[in-house]
């Protein structure tokens, strides 16, 4: 900014001194040319070299000038030129695998960086079987998960919070049933025509038992062991793969009490789509009536006393399952109740009167899901403490579709002396659901099973 008033004070003292006088034309050529010349001279080079910690070029590294967009690469021999406008800015060093450093320029012109390689993932602590190992000595095939991905979504199944979250691990959901356990198969499993028969071995602070009724919210870690080496420890039961899950514990310090609500909202987000009831009576009784002309007697399934799904026999007092019946001024009124009328495909003099009804909505619902949870942890170093209690309620998205969920863990850990510990385990879990028995796969036997566990009024 200094050298751009001194050239703008010489500059209007030239033009005064020569007292000279110009168009506004050549004034603005005057201007754009000075912009230049100041743009090029508040603009400053840095070059450097970048290198790892033995000393070898860094090709790739990204050097940018920190709150603005100028950036730039270091090329195959490390070495980088930026342009900077403040010679006091700063460059921001950053590569994947290295630790990000950012340098103050302080006016050198010349900066030249040591990068170091990130290291902290090696000191990550793996529970494998018997004992703890650091991740630097494993050799085994072992995947942890994060816990955080149980803090953040409230999950009605523990097994669900390993769904797209572990390499080697696939969760698949086979229910829409609230509460429902999802199938678990460690790489690949090792049945085709029997997925459901590779189920892992899983192991609750040393227990075996499984994962239904387990909170979420008690859990600490969890870890998978995947290969031979690491499921050798537990024999043939654990060829599917071994899932050890490890409950919260206490930790020295002063005593802390938490409680955590989570509300969620579920609903369909496609329905099936189904003929109208005016197509399925269309359809159906042309389809008779063309099977008629090689089986005759199909005529009388289209008669007047038929009770059928596409006959005709039906009434309005309750005893028949279906609506279609023939125009009678018994039940015009019906016309103006919602109820739709059409030309008989049978017998064009006559008028069919039903009414149709889209049972989806009537099925379905927004399920809501409470999940409550309060823990008191705490202790010294001799003896620590954890106690967390739980209560579910979840909601179906079909009516009277629920699951209830309570739970109770207790951990306690104390230590005598250096050479002898007392650990004790107290857990406590009880479940109830009402779900949808499945009839078939199809979906008129899915909304058939539905229909057959709501009530519902016409």
């Amino acid at each position: 900014m200094k050298e751009l008033f001194t050239l703008l004070n010489f500059f209007f003292s030239w033009l005064g001194s020569k007292k000279i006088r110009m168009s506004k034309k050549n004034l603005f050529v005057y201007f754009f040319i000075l912009a230049l010349s100041t743009t090029a001279l508040a603009q400053h080079s840095v070059t450097g070299t970048v290198r790892d910690l033995k000393g070898e070029p860094l090709s790739g590294v990204s050097i940018n000038v920190k709150n603005s967009s100028i950036g730039t690469t270091s090329d195959k021999n490390g070495s980088y030129s930026i342009s900077v406008l403040d010679q006091n800015s700063a460059l921001i060093f950053s590569m994947i695998g290295f630790t990000t450093q950012e340098i103050n320029l302080n006016g050198r012109a010349s900066v030249d960086l040591t990068l170091a390689g990130k290291t902290s993932n090696l000191n990550e602590v793996i529970i494998t079987g018997y004992k703890t190992q650091d991740r630097t000595t494993l050799t085994t095939s072992i995947s942890k998960l994060d816990i955080k991905v149980l803090e953040n979504i409230p999950f009605q199944n523990l097994a669900t919070g390993m769904q797209g979250t572990m390499a080697g691990v696939v969760v698949q959901t086979t229910s829409g049933q609230p509460g429902a356990a999802p199938r678990v198969i460690i790489r690949g499993g090792t049945s085709i025509n029997n997925p459901n028969g590779s189920s892992p071995l899983y192991i609750v602070d040393g227990v075996i038992r499984d994962l239904n009724d387990l909170s979420p919210d008690d859990v600490e870690s969890i870890q998978v062991l995947k290969d031979a080496a690491a499921t050798s420890l537990y024999g043939a039961r654990g060829s599917n793969g071994v899932v050890l899950v490890k409950t919260k514990s206490g930790k020295p310090g002063k005593t802390q009490v938490t409680y955590k609500y989570d509300f969620v909202n579920s609903e369909t987000m496609h329905t099936y789509e189904f003929p109208s009831a005016r197509d399925y009576i269309e359809t159906t009784r042309r389809g008779f009536m063309a099977s008629a002309v090689f089986v005759p007697i199909r005529l009388t399934n289209l008669g007047p006393t038929v009770t059928a799904s596409a006959g005709v026999g039906n009434d309005l007092t309750k005893n028949t399952l279906w609506t279609p019946q023939y125009l009678t001024p018994q039940n015009q009124y019906k016309l103006n109740e919602g109820w739709e009328s059409m030309t008989d495909p049978f017998d064009p003099t006559k008028t069919i009167i039903f009414k149709d009804t889209d049972f989806q909505p009537l099925l379905y619902q927004k399920g809501k899901s409470h999940n409550h949870y309060i823990s008191v942890s705490g202790g010294n170093d001799r003896a620590t403490f954890n106690m967390g209690a739980g209560y579910m309620y979840a909601q179906g998205v079909i009516k009277t579709s629920d699951y209830n969920r309570t739970t109770f863990n207790l951990n306690g850990d104390l230590k005598a002396n250096d050479k002898l510990s007392f650990t004790g385990r107290v857990g406590y879990q009880r479940s109830g659901d009402n779900h949808i028995a499945p009839v078939g796969n199809n979906a008129s036997s899915k909304i058939y099973s539905a229909a057959s566990h709501c009530k519902i009024s016409f």
